[in-house]
């Protein structure tokens, strides 16, 4: 991870997006000044969210003539000191137009950093929500409005945001092979975090979003959970059978879900429904290497729910016909009937 005494602070503005109590942006007309204290802060962010393990790379996506492109305003803003100004108040107006009720209003904080001895300016975008520790306060200088960060009392700064963007200097993106960096976080109905088309990747950054080795993982195994709760006709020991192999084939070399798909599905109509579920869900290429964490994340425990609340978690190589947890199902009466055999019995407060 980069040093965070590597990065310099050049130029930065705040600029209020409260979109449930304002009609329109509140925008600064001056850049803010940049203390030892407000410097420390955004180099702390710099470095612990370019380089956070859900950061993923992404490339500018064209956009038709006469539409907005953020790709033009962050150029601007890098190659002509006069539009710094200019441009972030372009772009937080262009935020305010793509959110919704759903995202908190909080407080967008651009400035340009270059690393090391390179000269070249990169441009960070952060989303700073008051939880995050710190938060933007209104001034005056001369009748003129700026915004400066201020400590939020009695909240300790977290270190990671849900939504940033770093945006590489124009000289570094074809050598590099993308344009920016972007690291938007949700938390799925698995509880995992996970890259997924949001307003601020596609709306606001209106980018591609590319997915890295863990990310694959994830969508594979959780995509493939989600597209066989679709399948309600399927007869218990098919479902066992698929649920058996997904994480299965994450102990191979190479995950290939064409040949997985072919290897527990039985109707090509449903190979092919499940194959493009994967492709919704971001899983472009549906070969490729599990990561080595998440395959132990995702296989090293068991996991059941049934009636009246009951769920299991259990190690899962002790799961099966005499051993820790075995379960057979009554296809008559349609019961299971779980035995548990344990050395070791304590109820627990919760």
């Amino acid at each position: 991870m980069t040093d965070n005494s590597q990065i310099s602070i050049h130029r930065m503005i705040i600029h209020k997006v409260d979109h449930r109590n304002y009609d329109e942006p509140q925008l600064s007309d001056l850049e803010s000044p940049v203390t030892d204290e407000v410097g420390s802060f955004l180099r702390r962010h710099i470095v612990s969210n370019r380089e956070h393990r859900y950061a993923r790379t992404a490339v500018f996506l064209d956009q038709e003539p006469g539409t907005v492109c953020l790709r033009d305003m962050c150029d601007n803003l890098l190659t002509d000191p006069d539009q710094f100004v200019t441009q972030s108040r372009r772009m937080a107006e262009h935020l305010f137009d793509t959110i919704d009720n759903r995202v908190s209003p909080g407080d967008l904080i651009l400035c340009t950093f270059t690393e090391g001895d390179d000269e070249s300016r990169w441009l960070a975008l952060l989303k700073m929500d008051p939880d995050d520790g710190f938060v933007g306060e209104r001034e005056e200088v001369n009748g003129q409005v700026r915004f400066v960060i201020r400590r939020v009392p009695n909240v300790l700064p977290r270190g990671e945001l849900h939504k940033s963007a770093f945006v590489l200097p124009r000289g570094l993106r074809e050598e590099r092979g993308y344009d920016l960096k972007v690291l938007d976080q949700q938390v799925s109905r698995y509880g995992a975090r996970r890259m997924i088309a949001s307003f601020f990747a596609e709306d606001f950054l209106r980018c591609k979003v590319g997915l890295n080795r863990a990310d694959r993982t994830r969508v594979f195994v959780y995509a493939s959970y989600e597209w066989l709760g679709k399948m309600e006709q399927w007869p218990e020991e098919d479902v066992e059978r698929f649920k058996g192999r997904v994480t299965g084939s994450l102990q191979d070399a190479v995950v290939d879900a064409t040949n997985f798909a072919a290897a527990v599905i039985t109707k090509p109509d449903d190979q092919d429904e499940y194959l493009d579920y994967l492709r919704e869900q971001g899983l472009e290429d549906l070969t490729f290497e599990p990561d080595p964490q998440e395959r132990r994340r995702l296989t090293q425990y068991a996991y059941f729910e049934g009636d009246h609340g009951l769920r299991v978690r259990i190690e899962a190589d002790a799961v099966g016909p005499g051993k820790t947890l075995e379960y057979n199902r009554d296809p008559a009466t349609n019961t299971w009937t779980v035995t548990i055999r344990t050395t070791h019995w304590e109820k627990k407060p919760k």
